[in-house]
């Protein structure tokens, strides 16, 4: 019989940076998890910066303790706190997506700015960032797929992929066949619930090494080359998208 079951749990505050493993995350009205890419680091004209720009975005890590953002460089050092700047709103731009956010500070911007070597700034969406247009609520993947992609690397001498290369909010384990999450409509956790909208197709950050930072050739390569075996995938694609239901997701909970 097949299930599932959630294994891990994920929240990346910010949007490209490092997140925080959690035991239970609260569903928001767009089945989107709350916490989840609430802040963005944008160049100083408001339009977003992500990994493919500046890689060495992997190595920072972003957490939420007692309800305060607290980030924290390649060494764990914290930086500033960040404050709201200003009552007025900013206009960040996020894939084609014009959005009113908050400024952060001059303390957290220039901190970021130096380790990153870039200037920017770090804008808080609050809660737009869970009703923009091109919200994707939920990312999953499954221990099993990756078994499966992890054993094609191995036969290519290519070391094993950690799960969080792909930032996923849910890992998935259980006894299922490798991919078959990319077929199911919904995953039915009794209180809660997931329904697959569609695989999500791969950019470029599960190359970029959580150690250094590096641009690497896998396990990208491999993904679409795996994807072309598969009717149920979609061009370099790994894990899927999906929508939330309930009122909270906990680790533990099984199909």
């Amino acid at each position: 019989m097949t299930s599932f079951r959630i294994e891990q749990m994920f929240l990346y505050p910010v949007k490209s940076l490092g997140g925080m493993a959690v035991q239970e995350a609260q569903i928001t009205p767009s089945g989107s998890l709350r916490g989840d890419r609430e802040w963005l680091v944008t160049r100083p004209d408001g339009s977003m910066l992500w990994q493919g720009d500046i890689p060495r975005m992997a190595l920072l890590s972003a957490q939420l303790e007692m309800d305060r953002l607290v980030l924290r460089d390649a060494e764990g050092r914290p930086g500033p706190l960040p404050e709201n700047a200003s009552d007025s709103p900013v206009m960040v731009e996020q894939e084609g997506y014009q959005l009113p956010g908050f400024d952060q500070g001059d303390a957290v911007a220039n901190w970021l700015g130096a380790c990153l070597g870039a200037a920017c700034r770090l804008v808080r969406l609050g809660e737009q960032a869970h009703r923009w247009g091109g919200l994707n609520p939920v990312h999953a993947v499954s221990t099993v797929s990756l078994a499966a992609l992890n054993a094609r690397l191995a036969e290519r001498g290519e070391s094993a992929i950690a799960v969080e290369r792909f930032r996923p909010n849910i890992v998935l384990s259980g006894n299922h066949a490798a991919f078959a999450e990319e077929a199911a409509r919904a995953l039915d956790f009794g209180p809660a619930a997931l329904d697959l909208r569609e695989p999500c197709v791969r950019c470029e950050l599960p190359n970029i090494s959580l150690e250094d930072a590096s641009r690497q050739k896998q396990p990208l390569k491999l993904i679409g080359a795996m994807s072309r075996e598969r009717s149920t995938a979609r061009p370099a694609s790994f894990g899927t998208y999906c929508t939330a239901r309930g009122a909270v997701l906990r680790v533990g909970m099984s199909t």
